[in-house]
């Protein structure tokens, strides 16, 4: 059984097993029809667990009229030739150019800031973890699905999955971006330290967007702290004595760009 449950009236959140924590699909419902976002990992995760869902929520080929994929990675795109094969006829919003060469009939939505879905929700960007990366927000209640956008300090109750951004400068303007959005709730694909998978409230989302630069900058401030150590051994420091989710060496030597 799926583990189901409504962020907002409109809001469906399924969580589903990845490796040694969890990955979300998002499906949203509107007048106009539903959308699904991510498509989870594997592509047995579609039969096992989205489906099922769609079935519960009574929503059929006819319905669903928009599948997102917030980025290009596994645990997010990994059912997508399942999902497409059942909903052909559904659009497909992904920043991603390799899975736009990979579907060629696919019906493609633009993945610019402010495109228009369903009348009621909007594509914003959010580069940073990865240059594709996407959310989607819901107009009528100010959620932001954020996927993998907004990192914090990493992944909750894993050694493996540290804040992974590749395009700090990128992500730091992102996420000012999101500051003057009209938000009230942000939801993330995975529990991010030190803010969970979810935060309700103007208090809670400036601190949610506050920890994504301030992971940004405990890592800049190891470099300029100890200039003549490479990023292997400065993230080894960090990852010993931080008391953090773990930082591989790229990020570093991303941070160490923008200085």
């Amino acid at each position: 059984m799926t583990e189901r449950t409504a962020i907002t009236p409109h809001i469906h959140r399924l969580v589903i097993p990845f490796l040694d924590i969890y990955t979300t699909v998002f499906l949203i419902e509107t007048p106009d029809g539903a959308l699904l976002f991510d498509t989870a990992t594997y592509p047995e995760d579609a039969d096992n667990y989205i489906l099922p869902a769609f079935r519960e929520l009574g929503i059929s080929p006819d319905t669903l009229h928009c599948v997102v994929v917030s980025h290009n990675h596994r645990d997010h795109a990994g059912s997508l030739p399942r999902i497409h094969q059942e909903f052909p006829e559904a659009f497909l919003l992904t920043g991603s150019a390799k899975l736009r060469e990979q579907y060629p009939d696919a019906n493609f939505l633009s993945a610019e800031d402010g495109t228009k879905v369903l009348n009621v929700l909007e594509v914003v960007t959010i580069p940073g973890h990865t240059g594709d990366a996407i959310g989607i927000l819901d107009t009528r209640t100010g959620t932001l699905l954020s996927g993998d956008g907004l990192q914090l300090f990493g992944i909750y109750g894993s050694g493996k999955w540290g804040a992974n951004i590749s395009r700090p400068a990128a992500h730091r303007r992102a996420v000012e971006k999101l500051r003057s959005l009209p938000l009230n709730t942000i939801a993330a694909s995975h529990d991010y330290h030190p803010g969970g998978h979810i935060a309700r409230g103007k208090a809670e989302i400036n601190a949610y967007l506050s920890a994504c630069t301030e992971a940004l900058d405990c890592i800049r401030d190891a470099i300029l702290r100890h200039p003549e150590q490479d990023d292997e051994t400065l993230a080894a420091e960090y990852n010993r004595t931080s008391g953090l989710p773990t930082v591989a060496p790229h990020v570093f030597a991303a941070v160490r760009k923008t200085i």
